[in-house]
């Protein structure tokens, strides 16, 4: 009896964890119908935050000089007059945009780029995370979803050309694991939120309340995502992705940031498929269905042929999607999204260990927290 339960829990469980793998790829792969672009370059204010030299990358600074060259209002907004952003930012565009200062509230990236906000003048309102790459084209064709009835549209970041392994990793975890999930959920009406570009008309961001609607919950994409929802417009992913270099990356600051992103999400209502994320990864559900194979009496041959089937029939689904959305998948790749796949229950193990959420030097689960005390009358 107890062998005929692990028979059907874990060959159900490598069932149930094969299928999503598939049919999110499926409905990832294709982009959505768009309409046309209807926007001018000179429509559009782009808010585009910086920190540190690295931020003002020759690829990022130059993408913003083009656009501005098309007649786009760019809008570089940098903390503190210090900032290494501003001198490596001028020494490739001397004339560009800066604008300096900061705000006082728990979040430091919105701190940052509230002045953008309120700065920005065009009928579309772009905020582009650091290091994006996107010329006007591009731009007019992520916002060609905006509409009466559509509010926000949030383009995807797509990272290429990783120089080291630990880079490839990085664009293991945005590509084929997040952009997957994102792009699926999306194409089944679900409201989702991620980094990126986040565009809105700028009469739909003075609805939210400008800044102010990025900053309600401890995930400015999440809060922004809500903000809008509930003005009765919709939201949605754009149909192209921009791409993100990513160049060099340090297995350091790649674990750290996955780190810093779940426990964000731990921290938002939808921390429940959070904490399903691992358990229908190729790691549990590989092990589930060896223990099924197991329980019904296969030998370590059968075992072994069973998982390199499992571990081919994962990557095959990868990269079906990725092929879609005209992203490289290689042998390196393929290494590195298993490393990501045998590394998903340990990442949530590390999520769930702890409250802190380094962002750039800052413990933003600290701040988050800090402000509820503040709000709730607490003692600090």
């Amino acid at each position: 009896m107890a062998g005929d339960v692990l028979v059907w829990l874990g060959l159900g469980w490598w069932g149930t964890g094969s299928a999503i793998q598939w049919v999110s790829a499926a409905l990832a792969r294709n982009p959505r119908p768009s309409p046309s672009p209807r926007h001018l370059p000179k429509e559009f204010s782009i808010v585009a935050p910086m920190k540190g030299a690295t931020d003002a990358s020759a690829a990022y600074v130059g993408g913003l000089q083009t656009l501005a060259q098309a007649g786009v209002e760019v809008l570089i907004c940098v903390a503190t007059a210090e900032d290494a952003a501003i001198a490596a930012t001028r020494a490739l565009w001397p004339d560009a945009p800066i604008l300096v200062g900061t705000d006082t509230t728990f979040n430091p990236k919105m701190n940052n780029v509230r002045k953008g906000l309120e700065a920005a003048s065009r009928p579309v309102v772009a905020l582009c995370d650091a290091g994006i790459v996107l010329g006007a084209e591009e731009l007019r064709c992520a916002s060609a979803p905006l509409s009466d009835t559509v509010g926000l549209v949030l383009a995807l970041k797509a990272a290429v050309r990783p120089e080291t392994f630990a880079a490839e990793l990085e664009c293991a975890y945005i590509n084929g694991h997040q952009a997957r999930f994102l792009f699926a959920a999306d194409r089944l009406g679900l409201a989702v939120a991620s980094g990126g570009v986040t565009l809105m008309s700028h009469s739909t961001l003075q609805r939210i309340g400008n800044w102010r609607g990025f900053n309600r919950w401890i995930a400015d994409d999440y809060s922004v995502t809500r903000s809008v929802r509930e003005l009765g417009l919709a939201t949605r992913l754009g149909s192209i992705m921009l791409r993100l270099p990513v160049g060099s990356r340090t297995w350091a600051d790649v674990w750290m940031r996955q780190v810093r992103w779940a426990r964000t999400r731990l921290r938002l209502p939808v921390w429940p498929l959070v904490l399903w994320e691992p358990a229908i990864g190729a790691a549990v559900s590989g092990v589930a269905g060896l223990i099924g194979l197991a329980a019904l009496g296969a030998g370590p041959s059968l075992a072994a042929a069973g998982l390199a089937l499992h571990i081919f029939a994962w990557l095959c689904a990868e990269k079906w999607f990725m092929s879609g959305r005209g992203l490289a998948f290689g042998p390196r790749a393929a290494c590195a999204a298993l490393v990501r796949e045998v590394l998903a229950p340990w990442l949530m193990v590390r999520a769930l260990a702890g409250r802190n959420i380094d962002w750039r030097g800052t413990d933003l689960g600290g701040q988050w927290r800090k402000r509820g005390d503040e709000v709730s009358g607490k003692p600090v």
